[in-house]
């Protein structure tokens, strides 16, 4: 009796999920065979929760796969004897229950994150891990959930819980990789994001090895900073000594910094180009009361309200002979430091 067209598609919808639950496809293929399962299933007007049971009772249990090499083997003249033991499936009824549920709960929980319901989706998924903990692609778009939340805490612990069910499934890194990251911890990313090309190997997506070198990148900067620091500090230091010059504190006077006076500035790139006033300017930028000091400074004012009306900017000559902005320049440069 040949199979019926629910039987037919109860074993293309098996097939699917499995693909999708085992990652037989790259990453970002996954979405697209989790909505091909959802069609299939209300075309054909099946139940999740029937879809093991009709398997294993039309079918003894075997899957797609397994009716393919039956078949195949049937055609090359091989007596047939059935799938072979390591890949026949041959779960009992109940336990096939157990899994038709949380299948169902997670796709549940994939239509919620399509719908940007991460709430929901993160709902969806707990209840499938509490009917069948031992799955790993729930713990990993639990995971997703919750980096869409921005709740990267509760993202990394369930990544680690995904590697702990399945230490060979790669998603679970990928959402470890991502979650560390936005956390700020760019080294265990590229640790994880290494482990997912380990896993994958010449398997591996582009997406996959994007993801490694923006961690890697982040690492660089972030050890070239620490390199740099203590240069920077060096600087400071030596910035502030007596020997830097004859300004107020220890630092030049604002002439001998621009170069000497009001005709030989050189211009904005001269300024630009000047090391110790760019360091100094990155100082004054990083404070907030500095910044407010200046905005609320009557020359300044006057100075942008002149501007603005069409007046131009002041001549630097002009802006060294006003007390006001030559003592606002000193505590800009750090004349006042302490």
């Amino acid at each position: 009796m040949s199979p019926s067209k629910k039987e037919l598609a109860s074993l293309i919808v098996d097939y699917l999920s499995r693909v999708s639950e085992t990652s037989q496809v790259r990453e970002e293929y996954l979405d697209s065979l989790n909505v091909a399962v959802d069609c299939i299933t209300e075309a054909f007007e099946l139940e999740q929760e029937t879809v093991a049971q009709t398997i294993q009772k039309s079918f003894n249990g075997q899957g797609l796969e397994e009716i393919a090499a039956t078949a195949a083997k049937s055609r090359s003249g091989t007596e047939p004897s059935g799938a072979p033991e390591s890949v026949k499936v041959n779960i009992p009824i109940d336990d096939a229950e157990t899994k038709a549920k949380a299948e169902t709960l997670k796709l549940e929980g994939n239509k919620a994150m399509a719908g940007k319901d991460f709430g929901l989706a993160i709902q969806k998924y707990t209840d499938a891990i509490e009917i069948l903990p031992s799955n790993a692609v729930y713990y990993a778009n639990r995971a997703a959930a919750h980096s869409s939340l921005k709740e990267y805490s509760e993202a990394v612990q369930d990544a680690e819980l995904a590697i702990k069910v399945n230490p060979a499934y790669s998603k679970g890194y990928s959402r470890l990789g991502f979650a560390q990251y936005a956390l700020g911890n760019s080294e265990k990313a590229l640790e994880a994001y290494k482990t997912v090309l380990d896993i994958e190997g010449e398997k591996a997506t582009d997406a996959m090895k994007r993801d490694y070198d923006t961690a890697m990148k982040k690492v660089e900067q972030s050890l070239n900073l620490e390199r740099s620091s203590p240069n920077a500090a060096a600087a400071s230091e030596d910035d502030a000594s007596p020997a830097a010059g004859n300004g107020g504190g220890g630092f030049p006077d604002l002439a001998s910094m621009l170069g000497g006076g009001g005709g030989g500035l050189g211009g904005l790139g001269g300024l630009l180009n000047n090391p110790q006033l760019m360091q100094a300017a990155q100082q004054f930028m990083q404070n907030p009361n500095a910044m407010n000091d200046m905005m609320s400074n009557p020359a300044v004012k006057q100075m942008a309200e002149k501007f603005q009306s069409g007046q131009g900017a002041p001549s630097m000559a002009d802006m060294m002979k006003d007390p006001a902005l030559m003592d606002m320049a000193k505590n800009f440069l750090g004349g006042n430091k302490k």
